[in-house]
């Protein structure tokens, strides 16, 4: 019997080779920013030969595409597997998003463009937090808007492949900013059941919040504040979550969550942990060292990786390979540190792909490892290839398509490119791969951009968030 994601599929990709075959006239390649709005996206490859088809199958959050490896083949992975202050403690927003282009309604925006999309209602002072990906329904994005003493959060739900967005939260008790959300990675959900996700709420409600039914309703769990109330510093309910990541074993069962700054009397933050959605929660104590503000790296059940915020290389990416365990035992001793990379505070990305390989950004600097997290290699030194505008490769998010990742920065729209087999060397770094847009003040939030491949235009799309700019989106040329 096929099953309904099967007929999706393959409706889609008719849809999408018949559309080719009408537009293959449209095969010219398109300089970088320079094409007219009306020059359609779905055309043929830019060597004159027809954009190939795919193999089906669904991008998972946090997981990247793997190639084939055919010439001229998509095949998507199903599963398995310097100096520029940070804008996020502040209010940062840059006012009302910019005007929509008209190719957007009319359904022809070009390749290689970075072009705004509307999110109705965002205004100041809106930040675009973390923008995600549902693995098990890759049409569907959602945006999680907030700021700092701000009031309801909004969750904005894409079902068109980041072109059009709707806010569905009705809970207005989750206020504040969500800068550290997650969504169910598991691709082989059923699709017609709605993603269960987390976020936290900063300098708002705070807490963990849990929603079942697609970002519409979201309760708190207050086992969570029950488990850190001994650890928090403000009071015993005031439970300041950074980060909150379903892993990858158990979804959306095992989550992992990261704490905002010290724990109570202590200059390090620690972590919570929930094998059973959040009905439970277990706290792990901070190793001396490891730091604040830590973004989660969701390697496997028991291999964690952790990044703190910036101090100087200091406190860096932290790993276990036991789950925080000595003999079975929550213990600090499971964590060793493993690399100086840290992050810009507010902002942070990291992708594992379908081979297993990481790639995660600092702020000045990005990373590669190749074994789990126990080992990194850094990006570049510092600078970027070519002409570069400043000294310091400054990347704050990254996503990654089959051929490239793409980076932005925090605090100011630094775009930039690299194969993604060959990123390891400035000169790798092409920081003038597209036209930045003028009404793109700054880059994107924690896990502010993410990816998916839409069968109807045979491409990679990113749809990126940026603080206080609205939603850009941007298709690759097959």
């Amino acid at each position: 019997m096929t099953s309904g994601r099967t007929r999706r599929i393959d409706l889609l990709r008719a849809r999408a080779l018949a559309r080719v075959a009408v537009l293959a006239w449209l095969a010219a390649p398109t300089a970088c920013g320079g094409a007219a709005a009306g020059t359609d996206a779905a055309s043929a490859g830019g060597d004159g030969t027809s954009a190939s088809s795919t193999d089906g199958g669904v991008t998972a959050a946090n997981t990247s595409p793997a190639s084939d490896g055919d010439a001229g083949t998509t095949t998507l992975d199903d599963g398995g597997s310097s100096g520029h202050a940070s804008a996020s403690d502040s209010d940062g927003s840059t006012g009302d998003p910019p005007p929509l282009d008209p190719c957007v309604e009319a359904g022809n925006c070009p390749y290689d463009v970075w072009i705004a999309r509307e999110l109705p209602g965002f205004t100041a002072p809106d930040t675009v937090q973390t923008v995600l990906v549902d693995p098990a329904r890759p049409s569907d994005f959602y945006a999680f808007i907030g700021s700092n003493g701000g009031p309801t959060i909004k969750v904005y739900r894409s079902t068109d492949f980041g072109d059009t967005w709707e806010n569905r939260n009705t809970t207005a008790e989750i206020t504040g900013n969500p800068w550290g959300a997650s969504i169910d990675p598991n691709p082989n959900r059923d699709p017609d059941t709605p993603p269960t996700m987390w976020s936290p709420s900063g300098y708002g409600a705070v807490g963990a919040w849990k929603s079942t039914d697609g970002g519409v309703t979201w309760e708190r769990s207050m086992a969570a504040d029950a488990a850190f109330a001994n650890q928090n510093p403000f009071g015993p309910a005031l439970t300041d979550l950074y980060h909150i990541q379903i892993l990858p074993d158990d979804p959306p069962h095992h989550v992992l969550a990261t704490y905002h700054y010290g724990f109570k009397d202590l200059p390090d933050g620690g972590f919570g942990e929930t094998t059973d959605g959040g009905a439970s929660w277990v706290v792990h104590m901070p190793p001396a060292g490891i730091g604040t503000s830590h973004y989660v790296i969701p390697i496997s059940a028991t291999t964690w990786a952790v990044i703190a915020q910036d101090n100087g290389g200091i406190n860096g990416i932290w790993r276990t390979t036991t789950a925080g365990r000595v003999d079975g035992e929550i213990s600090t001793a499971a964590w060793t540190k493993v690399d100086d990379l840290e992050h810009a505070h507010g902002s942070h990305q990291n992708v594992i792909t379908a081979d297993g390989t990481i790639y995660a950004t600092g702020n000045n600097n990005g990373a590669r490892s190749l074994d789990d997290g126990a080992t990194w290699e850094h990006f570049t030194m510092g600078s970027w290839a070519g002409e570069h505008q400043f000294e310091g490769s400054n990347m704050t998010n990254i996503a990654a398509t089959e051929r490239y990742l793409y980076t932005s920065y925090l605090s100011y729209p630094d775009l930039a490119r690299a194969p993604i087999d060959a990123p390891i060397g400035a000169e790798a770094w092409d920081v003038a791969y597209c036209e930045t847009p003028a009404e793109m003040h700054e880059g994107g939030a924690p896990f502010g951009m993410a990816v998916s491949y839409d069968p109807s235009l045979l491409a990679y799309v990113i749809v990126s968030g940026t603080y206080g700019s609205g939603m850009w989106k941007y298709i690759e040329r097959p």
